[in-house]
Formats: structure tokens, sequence, C-alpha cells
């Protein structure tokens, strides 16, 4: 309930005395995306059935846009939550979800097509013009009508686990073995992966060089 300078007051209103207090609880949900929640969440609504799921995220379809909010709002990474295929709250999962719904407005996609049945439609494309991936992925679904819905391809995992060593398991093909590595080679697979992940040469120069000056002299644990 409240942290002092020398007790833990607990919900309960009993107190426990501390000499170091350690906070390793995880971060809860922002205040707009609670009260975009309640605003879209009466009683009876779908936003509100789907919190058994989302837990005090924004309940979201396949095409990231929010339940309730008609194709007008739009959410990804770790403030929603796709009701038919929980995923992982991590960058990579993020990171895909911003660049499929920068793919869906860039070309210009509905994506508020309307609603038939008492169901919202799928976006909409309003130009003629499709990719090849669009196109492939009209035909696996059996339907070049709508865009095709966000699907994550999971990169591997990566954890640097100190004093030169990391963990990686790297998926370099969707139903392939992952590359996986720990240790010195864990650690060579972990940066490789952090340094091309990039977003421009400017940056790369920049890790590198500091990476370089580390190695070389140490970390400068001096602030000003």
């Amino acid at each position: 309930k409240e942290v002092t300078d020398e007790t833990i007051k607990l919900s309960d209103g009993s107190e426990i005395k501390y000499g170091l207090a350690v906070w390793a609880a995880g971060n809860g949900p922002l205040p707009i995306t609670l009260q975009l929640i309640d605003a879209l969440g009466g009683e009876g609504s779908e936003q509100k059935n789907a919190q058994d799921i989302a837990r005090g995220r924004l309940a979201i379809d396949p095409w990231l846009r929010v339940i309730g909010g008609e194709g007008k709002i739009l959410a990804y990474g770790d403030c929603s939550c796709i009701v038919d295929g929980q995923l992982p709250a991590t960058a990579q999962v993020a990171s895909q979800q911003g660049e499929f719904l920068a793919k869906l407005l860039s070309r210009g996609y509905d994506m508020s097509p309307g609603v038939e049945d008492g169901i919202l439609i799928p976006p909409k494309p309003t130009a003629s013009d499709k990719t090849l991936s669009e196109s492939i992925a009209a035909f696996a679904i059996q339907n070049g009508e709508f865009a095709a819905p966000f699907q994550f391809l999971n990169l591997g995992i990566l954890a640097y686990t100190g004093g030169g060593s990391a963990l990686a398991q790297l998926q370099v093909a969707p139903n392939g073995e992952p590359v996986k590595g720990t240790g010195k080679v864990g650690f060579g697979l972990w940066r490789s992966v952090y340094l091309t992940k990039q977003v421009s040469l400017r940056n790369r120069v920049l890790v590198l060089v500091d990476w370089l000056k580390a190695q070389a002299f140490g970390r400068d644990i001096t602030r000003v």
C-alpha cells in the first residue's frame, strides 16, 4: 500500500520495518489505458468481457483494432492483448505489430469498413494495387477482399548473463531448428543481433566504438 522511510504498510493496515526495500514487481498499466478501457468497457460490452483475458490491457482483434472502438482506435505492444492468440509482451512483438500497422495505413486500408452481423469487418484495401506478400496471404486465407491478420514471427530469445557471456536462441527459418549458443558463443550471437538491429550506420559505429572503449579501458561509471 505504501513505503515510507522505515516501514512498509500493507493493505490490511499492518506495518513491516525494513532496512533495504527492493521493488521487484512489474509495471502497471498507464492511466490513459485504464481510462480507455473504462470508456469502452461498459457492462456487458466486448471489451469488458475480454478483460478476463486482457487483464488491464486493451483487448484487440487480429488486425490490432481495439475491441469496441469500431476500428477507429488502434493499439499494439505492451498496452494491448490479442484475445484470440495471446503473445508475450516483448520488444520483437511490438516491433512487428508496429510494422504491420504501418503497412496497412500507408497502403490506404480502411480500418473501419463497417459491421456485418454484429461483427466488425476486417480492413479493406481502398486501392486496387497489391504487393506480392498481400496476394500470397489473400490466397492462403482464400479471400482477396480483406487484409490478412497479423502473424507473429518468433525470431528467438537473447539474454545477457554478465561476465562476457549470454544465452541465445535464434530462429533462422520459421519451421527450422533454432540456432543455440551459450557462454562466449551466445555472447557473440547476442552482440551481432544487437548491432544489426541499430537503425542507422551511425548508431552501429557509435555502439561498436563504445564496446571497444569498454573492452580496452573498462566501463566508465562516472557521471557529471
